[in-house]
């Protein structure tokens, strides 16, 4: 199946991210900023997005009150203005593993280093400023990957001795509830996620059978009753690795992710799989050399051969031999089908067998009020350590991203069209989200960063025309000079409507008259699409 170069413009004659169309966008406007500064000797800052209720910046200082560590919270506005902070106490032992926001409250999730998954969590009412703290003792030996508020519960994914389990705490009363149906040994916990309409889906792979593997989609009301159960048998060829659902924007649900051979790390392309439990369904499968786009990132020549190759292997009944290290990031559903956004990233062959090793494959989570519920830094969990930087991750010098692609499914979870953008083989010191994009009318649109610069690129999706450009950081001050940028460190996310956010770390001199030496900075520009 070789896909259409064009789709029906009928699908895209909208932008995903505002209630009513605009016209394409030409520019790139960077409105607000803020900046904070900082020693070298600081802790990094985390930031969670709040949508309309702006940024909450957190903050491991150096000061100490008896026995706890002080934890600064800088609330800004939707124009990056402060609008309020605050101090925790929190006892030393503990570590922020995972946030959420809800409309007027933020939550965080500390955990304690030498105890068996006994968490901290905090309710912040962002108009008050109040904060309540939770003292969570699952009294099991808890590894958490997954984290949200849901309805007046809080639900946590994750593992306990190897085996999957997903909890429910509801703070109101202390009492924390073990779903059944999740401690099975050779099963792996893919994903937990809240819906729209306050239910959540848990996503396992039973692994246990060697000829038939089955994929096992759950939905649970906000107080822990299931609601439905859909099971469907991945063929033998196959195994499924990375994959998220969506969160009934639309009134179905769809799960996508990669697939590859049997035994193997990396993926050989893309799958869906509507989740209808009244009836069998078949899991869609995409090869990456029958899209369109997906090879763009490589030379001309080189990916028409690779792509002539994959095709006479399909042709032939066989799995190609193109296969990637791809990592599926979110879901966007809109009138006519849902979109992927994944990226392709390359490792090091000393760390190439622990990549997807079992029980590691956790997708990074996205609230449906934005992003949250994930490490701070946009790190991804672990089963092991609760959060990423252990050696079941690659390092700082192991990955590089290499390209960002969006795939257009429509309602059955059919591939109608896929689009690309090379990076710069961007290093990032974890598995994060290297890029963001944007689907507006009759085009699409790519941005991500790189070191001080924004890399912006558009695609016509009648004519298939594209054009690149770039744009610098902007700063403060016409004096101000950027003297070096955390190559490593920093990103653009969608915040809410047709704003982001870009983050970063900058040392900056200003060359007006009585101005001496750098300055460091941790800063955040807002984005406007024009």
């Amino acid at each position: 199946m070789n896909i259409s170069p064009l789709y029906s413009t009928l699908v895209f004659r909208l932008c995903l991210f505002l209630p009513a169309p605009l016209v394409l966008f030409s520019q790139i406007q960077q409105p607000n900023r803020f900046e904070k500064e900082r020693k070298y000797s600081d802790e990094d800052l985390t930031i969670v997005p709040m949508a309309t209720d702006g940024l909450a910046l957190v903050f491991e200082s150096k000061k100490f009150k008896s026995s706890n560590q002080t934890w600064e919270i800088t609330l800004l506005d939707t124009i990056l203005q402060k609008v309020g902070s605050l101090e925790l106490e929190i006892e030393q032992r503990n570590r922020l593993i995972g946030y959420d926001h809800t409309v007027g409250m933020v939550y965080l999730l500390f955990k304690k280093d030498d105890t068996k998954g006994e968490m901290y969590l905090i309710s912040i009412d962002l108009k008050t400023k109040e904060t309540v703290g939770y003292e969570i003792k699952p009294e099991l030996n808890f590894q958490l990957t997954q984290f949200s508020k849901v309805g007046k519960n809080f639900v946590f994914g994750g593992y306990v001795n190897f085996e999957p389990a997903v909890l429910l705490y509801n703070s109101d009363n202390n009492n924390i509830k073990i779903l059944p149906g999740f401690f099975q040994k050779e099963t792996e916990l893919i994903d937990v996620r809240v819906n729209k309409n306050q239910t959540f889906n848990a996503l396992t792979i039973d692994r246990g059978d060697r000829d038939t593997q089955k994929i096992i989609f759950r939905t649970f009301d906000s107080s822990g009753k299931q609601l439905l159960e859909d099971i469907t048998d991945i063929e033998g060829d196959i195994t499924l690795q990375n994959s998220i659902s969506s969160t009934l924007d639309r009134e179905d649900l769809m799960i996508i992710g990669s697939f590859g051979k049997r035994k193997t790390k990396q993926a050989s392309g893309f799958y869906s799989l509507q989740v209808n439990p009244f009836e069998e369904q078949k899991i869609n499968r995409v090869y990456f050399g029958q899209l369109n786009h997906y090879l763009d990132y490589l030379k001309p020549k080189k990916a028409a051969r690779i792509k002539l190759k994959s095709l006479n292997a399909i042709e032939g009944g066989q799995i190609p031999d193109l296969t990637n290290y791809v990592m599926p990031f979110k879901i966007v559903e809109h009138t006519n089908g849902f979109l992927l956004l994944a990226e392709s990233y390359t490792a090091s062959s000393s760390n190439q067998q622990s990549v997807y090793s079992p029980y590691s494959n956790y997708p990074y989570y996205y609230s449906p009020y934005g992003y949250g519920g994930y490490y701070p830094g946009n790190r991804v969990y672990n089963q092991n350590t609760g959060y990423s930087s252990d050696n079941n991750m690659p390092n700082t010098q192991d990955i590089k991203t290499v390209q960002s692609v969006v795939l257009a499914f429509d309602a059955k979870g059919k591939i109608m069209m896929d689009f690309s953008q090379k990076l710069s083989e961007i290093k990032m010191s974890t598995l994060d989200q290297v890029s963001e994009f944007l689907l507006c009318e009759d085009s699409i649109h790519f941005l991500y960063k790189k070191e001080s610069e924004l890399k912006i690129k558009t695609i016509d999706l009648d004519s298939g025309e594209f054009s690149e450009r770039e744009e610098k950081i902007k700063l403060n001050d016409v004096y101000d000079e950027i003297r070096m940028e955390r190559s490593q460190e920093g990103s653009v996310k969608h915040w809410f409507n047709r704003a982001f956010y870009v983050w970063g770390y900058q040392s900056i001199r200003n060359n007006s008259k009585g101005q001496v030496g750098n300055r460091e900075v941790f800063y955040i520009n807002r984005i406007v699409v024009r």
